[in-house]
Formats: C-alpha cells, sequence, structure tokens
C-alpha cells in the first residue's frame, strides 16, 4: 500500500476541508482561494523536498511532481487558513491594512533562503522551510498583534487534524513507508513518535498551520471577529 500512502493523505485531508465548506459557507471563497494558491506552492515545494527529505511513490512515478503534490497542497492550505475560524467561530472583516507586497516579499525571502540554506549551505529542505515559516509567522504577528492567539492556534489545531491522519495510514495502511521513502530515516533526525510518524512531518505541519492561518487576514487586511458582529 505504500503506493498509495501519499494520496491517502490528501483523501483523509479532504474530509475536514468538505466540512469546513459546508458547515461554514461564508469561508468558501477564503477556503478556494488559498487552497489553490496551496496546490499550485505544493509542486514548486518538492523541488526541495525531492533532494534530500522524501522520495515518494505517486501515481506518475517515484519522486516525479504529480497529482498528490497539487491535491495536497490543496486541502492542507485550506484547513489551515481556515481551522481557527472554524472551531473558535470567527469571521472575518475589514479594517486592518493590506500588505499584499509585504507578504510577497516574504515569500520571495523564503525562496532565496531555500536556495541559499538548502542548495548552498546544504541544511536539509524540511528545516530551512519549517524555521522560514516560524519566522515569518513571527513576523507577520509582529506587526499585527491581533494575529498571535489565530498564529498558534492555527498552527496546534492544523497538528491535531493531521496527528490521526498520520497515524492511521502509516501504522495501520503502510507501516514501512517512511524507511523506504524517507531520506531522513537511517539518520539522527529520523525521529518517529505515535508508532511510525515521523517528528519532522509534525514541526512541518505546525510551521504551515502557523504560516498559512494567518497569511490570508495579513495580506488582505482581514481581521477576526466573532460570528454575527460583523
Amino acid at each position: 500500500m505504500n503506493q498509495y500512502a501519499y494520496l491517502f493523505i490528501s483523501l483523509f485531508l479532504c474530509v475536514p476541508w468538505v466540512l469546513f465548506i459546508v458547515f461554514r459557507p461564508g469561508l468558501k471563497r477564503k477556503i478556494l482561494k488559498a487552497s489553490v494558491i496551496g496546490g499550485f506552492a505544493g509542486f514548486i515545494a518538492e523541488f526541495w523536498y525531492f533532494r534530500d527529505y522524501w522520495r515518494p511513490p505517486s501515481s506518475v512515478g517515484v519522486a516525479s511532481v504529480s497529482p498528490e503534490d497539487f491535491l495536497f497542497g490543496f486541502f492542507i492550505t485550506g484547513i489551515a487558513v481556515s481551522v481557527y475560524d472554524v472551531v473558535f467561530r470567527k469571521s472575518n472583516s475589514n479594517g486592518e491594512k493590506p500588505r499584499k507586497k509585504f507578504f510577497g516579499f516574504l515569500f520571495l525571502i523564503g525562496v532565496i533562503a531555500l536556495f541559499l540554506f538548502n542548495n548552498g549551505l546544504g541544511f536539509n529542505s524540511i528545516f530551512v522551510s519549517s524555521i522560514a515559516f516560524i519566522i515569518f509567522s513571527v513576523t507577520m504577528a509582529l506587526i499585527r498583534k491581533d494575529l498571535w492567539m489565530p498564529l498558534l492556534g492555527s498552527g496546534i489545531l492544523t497538528l491535531l487534524i493531521t496527528i490521526p491522519v498520520y497515524m492511521i495510514i502509516f501504522n495501520l495502511i503502510a507501516p514501512t513507508y517512511w524507511d523506504s521513502y524517507g531520506l531522513l530515516s537511517e539518520t539522527s533526525y529520523g525521529i518517529t513518535v505515535f508508532g511510525n510518524v515521523p517528528i519532522t512531518e509534525l514541526i512541518w505541519y505546525f510551521s504551515w498551520g502557523c504560516l498559512a492561518g494567518i497569511a490570508y487576514d495579513f495580506s488582505s487586511g482581514k481581521k477576526k471577529v466573532p460570528m454575527g458582529k460583523l
């Protein structure tokens, strides 16, 4: 079942994604927009992750850019951008300064950091990207103090959603997956928790949840308010 494990992640993540759309239709536009961006980002990210983090089998081969990359980025980004609003019943309203150019600058810095620290200096891409996500998240929250709680909440909630998904897939469906396709499994960084769940995956999910959870509000100038108080 190793061949389908990557696809299974997206199929499992599709469930909360759909539930968010159904039960919070007011968030639909935000979720869809972020999901599409995340899907294409999933293609781009593998340029680095395939080099030194993992070489997963997919529907088009091993370590090849695939539909699974888009699906994963699509669903996890849609979840991360909205999970705080869903759980704490928040809506978005105008009232803050849009900072799309500044967010674009952060994105450019992230790409440069990956080329510099990963391609140039040899630091593993999973750590470079995760650290970059946290630094960018903190930077945005320092500018927008109201985003501290959404930052932490989104990171933790995204992690809580993905942990059971990973426990099911990598303990029951594909228990040898990371030994076969994870490039850190035989190193000191190949630590697993909850059975066969790599701790590097959990670090990535938390950091991505922090970033995606506030990026939309930061760049668009939205602020979170309780539902019914728009």
